[in-house]
């Protein structure tokens, strides 16, 4: 296949192009040029914005496009309707954000999507992230209708990660001393995805020809992951290296939320057990299965991340965890309480 990536500089993007290579296929990455300046050998490299710039792909044909950094519904709108000749098939990635709510346990890619009508087209306004990717679905179900192919990752992590989320806890498992652990039943599991694994199968889905909407997280075809687990395996990713790690110590749900710890951001992954608003967070990824995503086992993930490094308190991707004097402060208040 000859792809066309929008975006492919940093992250997910920049995963899709490894793997798009990998299998043999022939690539275009089109974007500013402003987070990459080296590409593999290869790689036809057009620098523009997606909206002003898009006459610089007229007249090209692609067997499809992976848009890999739409955000706003304006700018959608403008690639698609310029790519609408070019290429047999468009995949918009997207997110489980676009969802309407999370109250409904495993809900599947039926599930009724965010209301956008009010919202301007091209809103950047973070709290408006799902219905922005809602209305830019629908973009592309507008223009590419059945050759459309619509992903919802959950949350990516691994190699390459800025926002830091997963990297927290194995960060933080690495640093040692005393480490706040949310006390999540043992039943409520997590869900995310490695980029690489995202990657694989978004170009596995291409290459067989899918088509519709697939929520796309993990784990899938291995056991769940709980708290435990993915504690415990950040310790031993620490201990591998020779490094003493943090001991986790479990603090009540209720006792965070009376402390105003902000859930998802300050404690990152962490979503209240005990709020029902929440409930219906993770996805069914049964249609994703049987389209072939598999993902590796989380001690892969792990190390990847630990490979990287451990970034100082003050990289932008520790900006709004718990600090640690935030963390020592409220151990120090759960262990008053749990004397008491």
């Amino acid at each position: 296949m000859h792809l066309l990536i929008l975006g492919g500089g940093v992250f997910l993007g920049a995963h899709v192009l490894t793997a798009a290579l990998a299998h043999g296929h022939t690539v275009t990455v089109f974007n500013r040029g402003r987070a990459r300046s080296a590409w593999p050998a290869g790689v036809e490299v057009l620098a523009g914005d997606r909206v002003a710039d898009l006459g610089l792909l007229a007249g090209r044909r692609w067997s499809a496009v992976i848009d890999t950094c739409g955000y706003t519904p304006a700018e959608v709108q403008a690639s698609a309707e310029a790519l609408r000749d070019a290429c047999d098939g468009y995949l918009f990635v997207s997110s489980v954000s676009a969802y309407a709510d999370t109250v409904e346990p495993m809900t599947s890619e039926d599930h009724a999507l965010a209301p956008f009508d009010g919202i301007a087209r091209d809103d950047r306004d973070l709290r408006h992230y799902g219905p922005q990717k809602a209305a830019c679905e629908a973009e592309v179900m507008r223009v590419f209708g059945g050759r459309a192919l619509i992903v919802r990752p959950g949350l990516i992590v691994g190699p390459g990660d800025r926002s830091g989320r997963f990297g927290h806890w194995v960060w933080r498992s690495a640093e040692g001393g005393a480490m706040l652990v949310p006390d999540v039943p043992i039943d409520k599991a997590l869900q995310f995805i490695d980029v690489r694994d995202l990657a694989e199968w978004m170009i596995h889905l291409l290459e067989t020809g899918a088509r519709g909407t697939f929520n796309g997280s993990g784990p899938v075809g291995g056991p769940p992951i709980d708290w435990d687990t993915l504690i415990a395996g950040c310790r031993a990713a620490a201990e591998s290296r020779g490094i003493a790690p943090a001991a986790a110590v479990r603090v009540g749900e209720a006792f965070l939320l009376a402390h105003g710890v902000k859930p998802w951001s300050e404690l990152p992954l962490w979503l209240p057990s005990i709020d029902p608003e929440y409930a219906g967070f993770n996805r069914d990824l049964t249609r994703a299965a049987a389209s072939g995503l598999r993902t590796r086992p989380l001690g892969e993930t792990i190390a990847a991340v630990l490979e990287e490094g451990i970034p100082h308190a003050d990289d932008k991707r520790r900006a709004g965890k718990l600090t640690r004097e935030r963390e020592a402060a409220l151990l120090a208040a759960w262990s008053t309480t749990t004397r008491s």
